[in-house]
């Protein structure tokens, strides 16, 4: 149903048509994302993820419709693992991973009208990523190098000079690969849709 309700809105969006009156060349943003998810795993094993996310952006306007940039994105993450053992009982691992990486960025507009705006975004980005184990088993730090490109949906409301407020429903669709420093390992993950209410993030943006 998520699935459905994002291609509504999607379709929504090209059907407004275009119509631009935009004179501002330069946009910075700042998003943020913080929150608890809480999920089930196999049997009465379960886990609870908490996140921070925080991602500035600076992008150029091409012309009307196009504009190219560059974002920075800081993400940690700490979960909680649950597992339960029949017969034997059961115990908490605790993980922090932390991500960060930096890319490029092309967006197009859909419509814009110089106080609200909707934009389609794809990036490309590369970085690093480290999980820890905090506690319940132990281990030694984990290093990867992190290649990742997603395609996002946003909008904006300008409000006062320039200044605006954005929404965002990020990873649409992401591809993320993880290769090992210290261990000859390599992961990749391909996701459609995936968990779209979780990845929403808001944030206030300047155009100059």
């Amino acid at each position: 149903m998520k699935k459905l309700y994002i291609l509504v809105l999607v379709a929504c969006l090209l059907a407004t048509g275009r119509s631009y009156s935009q004179d501002s060349k330069f946009n910075i943003s700042a998003h943020t994302q913080l929150g608890t998810t809480k999920f089930s795993r196999v049997g009465d094993s379960s886990a609870e993820l908490k996140q921070f996310t925080i991602t500035p952006r600076a992008t150029f306007r091409i012309d009307k419709v196009w504009a190219v940039g560059a974002l920075y994105n800081y993400r940690s993450t700490e979960e909680r693992t649950y597992l339960s053992i029949p017969g034997v009982g059961g115990g908490n691992i605790d993980t922090k991973t932390t991500d960060q990486y930096a890319g490029v960025l092309v967006q197009t507009y859909l419509f814009d009208n110089g106080k609200f705006a909707a934009f389609l975004e794809l990036d490309g980005t590369m970085g690093t990523s480290k999980t820890e184990i905090l506690s319940g088993v132990t281990g030694t730090p984990t290093k990867s190098d992190l290649y990742s490109s997603a395609f996002h949906a946003g909008g904006r409301y300008t409000f006062f000079k320039g200044l605006g407020a954005e929404i965002r429903l990020n990873h649409l669709a992401s591809y993320r690969k993880l290769k090992g420093k210290e261990l000859d390992t390599e992961t990749s993950q391909f996701d459609l849709f995936n968990n779209v209410l979780n990845q929403v993030s808001l944030g206030l943006s300047y155009q100059f």
